[in-house]
């Protein structure tokens, strides 16, 4: 008599432990595609995605855009996170009564809260070593020039404007520092 072998349909103990894994492994690359296509956004596209807090990455602040006769001072701005103690309009109205010429006269005035950094490599110090101090930052444009004695100087001005930076600090209003350009 011939024996009949019969086909069973029953899952062995082996095949449970395959099924598993391949699950847990599906799972860890939808993960994995998920987090490559969100450093990917980041990265080329700017924060499209919020910032989700991922373990063992500390998020960096983001730059403040460098003006460049500032830099050619050697100032350096930063961006500032923090609350201002001093509102901006605040700060413009000290500004205003700081620089009154500059203020009434300006084709206009912004402010930007930054940190500004401005080290001090002369000496004797010439000026205050800044590093990272929150400060509002008033643009005045286009300040009208006067107009220069002509029996001193016959030569006219080849500028007929300029613009003054002025630097308050976030936290009481002090002038840090002032640079006409």
């Amino acid at each position: 008599m011939a024996r009949r072998e019969r086909l069973s349909t029953r899952r062995t103990p082996r095949a449970r432990p395959r099924i598993t894994s391949g699950i847990v492994g599906g799972i860890l690359l939808v993960f994995a595609a998920l987090w490559i296509a969100w450093l990917l956004l980041h990265q080329f596209g700017g924060p499209a995605l919020p910032a989700l807090p991922i373990i063992g990455f500390v998020p960096t602040a983001q730059p403040a855009t460098q003006i460049a006769p500032l830099v050619a001072e050697g100032i350096t701005l930063g961006h500032a996170d923090q609350t201002p103690a001093l509102s901006q309009q605040q700060a413009l109205l000290l500004a205003s009564q700081l620089e009154p010429d500059a203020a009434t006269r300006a084709k206009s005035a912004t402010a930007q809260y930054v940190l500004v950094n401005y080290p001090n490599k002369s000496t004797p110090a010439a000026h205050a070593n800044l590093n990272g101090v929150p400060a509002w930052l008033i643009y005045y444009q286009k300040i009208p020039l006067e107009a220069a004695d002509a029996s001193v100087d016959p030569a006219p001005s080849p500028h007929a404007y300029y613009d003054l930076y002025v630097f308050l600090d976030a936290n009481n209003g002090k002038e840090l520092l002032a640079i006409q350009v």
